[in-house]
């Protein structure tokens, strides 16, 4: 199975600690929408025979397409690539775009999953973060899908930002109990973001660390009492609705990505379309045959050959964030000399913060807190020659 990712890279406002490509400039997206449809005809064959099992429209704001034009990529995309028949179709939206109208339209495509970017449902917490909707439009959003007839939604919210108190947070999480998927992120202050230049100036001031350590407690408890699974360090749901496309990121399966700033990954090496979407569109249109593609290395894309080292590492950093952790039966396949490694290195960690059996290396609760720097523990470096791919 593969997975495809479509970035659309317009928005109407740059949100205050966002750091993902995208411009407040819909001139060219009628273009944009075409060229799209172009790069799909030139890489159908990126992914080989693999059959499509998820959709994803990323971005910007991929709910500032019109339901048409969704519909128009969707169906190309399904003429060049083969899909499963129960793929899952997922769009991320803004509040704001899902009017009555929209959701109505939206109905009648091939969209079977939402994926909504509230973040918070207090007006004070929507303003500080840029957010350009309202509580009441958050609201109203949740309601108008249910009646469109769209049940498997995912909902983001944030926590960790300046002046968001627990009462706040805890409310937050009371008005979505009943939504199947959750992705509920700590801020990541970015460099030369608004945010950053507003704690800089002394604007605001960030939670410190026992506050941050609260929110998430209260965060855990909420998915504890109302039985949501905790499969992935930031993202929790209810009676198995994972989001699928975010599952093969994280358990190794290739992906297309399609657009400004999408990402590619076969496995063996990566790629990654470059921030420019005039340049983009432009160059899309003088490109007649696929064979011509791998001309545009350094125009329209850069990519990188993953040695087994850094092929190891990344399947250790993405695994581990899962409740499923690492299969060392995958690894035992792919890479000599990796189980014997891990098996090893792991007894430096304290045992509270792992699993291991004879199939597994999981990580606790506790561990899922430092995830990043046990996986970090465990990576191999590079003049470290004995793990080779088989």
């Amino acid at each position: 199975m593969a997975g495809i990712y479509i970035h659309i890279p317009f928005c109407l406002q740059k949100c205050n600690y966002c750091n993902f490509f995208s411009v407040p400039d819909l001139s060219l997206k009628d273009l944009y929408c075409q060229a799209l449809c172009k790069e799909m005809l030139l890489r159908k064959d990126y992914l080989n025979s693999n059959k499509i099992s998820t959709l994803y429209f990323g971005g910007g704001t991929p709910s500032l397409l019109s339901a048409q034009q969704i519909e128009n990529i969707i169906t190309s995309a399904q003429s060049c690539f083969n899909f499963s028949s129960d793929a899952e179709i997922t769009l991320e939206a803004n509040p704001n775009c899902l009017t009555n109208n929209y959701l109505y339209d939206l109905s009648h495509t091939s969209i079977n999953r939402l994926s909504i970017g509230i973040e918070s449902f207090f007006d004070e917490n929507l303003q500080i973060l840029g957010r350009i909707h309202t509580a009441r439009q958050a609201e109203e959003a949740l309601q108008l899908s249910d009646k469109h007839g769209f049940k498997n939604i995912s909902i983001d919210l944030m926590y960790g930002y300046p002046l968001l108190n627990k009462q706040q947070w805890s409310a937050n999480l009371e008005k979505v109990k009943y939504i199947p998927h959750l992705s509920c992120y700590c801020l990541h202050l970015e460099p030369y973001s608004p945010m950053y230049q507003s704690i800089k100036s002394g604007k605001y001031t960030l939670p410190d660390e026992s506050e941050i350590l609260e929110q998430y407690q209260i965060l855990k408890k909420f998915m504890q009492k109302y039985n949501f699974s905790h499969y992935e360090i930031s993202n929790f749901c209810q009676n198995n609705c994972f989001s699928k496309h975010n599952l093969s990121y994280w358990q190794n399966e290739p992906y297309l990505g399609l657009g400004t700033a999408a990402h590619s990954f076969n496995l063996y090496s990566r790629q990654w379309n470059l921030c420019d979407i005039a340049l983009y569109i432009n160059e899309l249109n003088k490109i007649k045959y696929p064979s011509q593609w791998e001309n545009q290395k350094g125009i329209l894309f850069d990519s990188e050959q993953l040695t087994p080292q850094m092929q190891f590492n990344e399947y250790i950093m993405t695994s581990l964030r899962t409740q499923w952790g690492c299969d060392l039966n995958f690894i035992e396949t792919r890479f000599t000399g990796a189980v014997d490694y891990l098996q090893k290195n792991v007894k430096k960690l304290h045992p509270d913060l792992y699993l291991m059996d004879a199939n597994t290396l999981s990580l606790t609760e506790k561990g899922f807190l430092l995830a990043d720097r046990i996986a970090c523990e465990l990576f191999v470096e590079k003049e470290m020659s004995f793990i080779e791919e088989k």
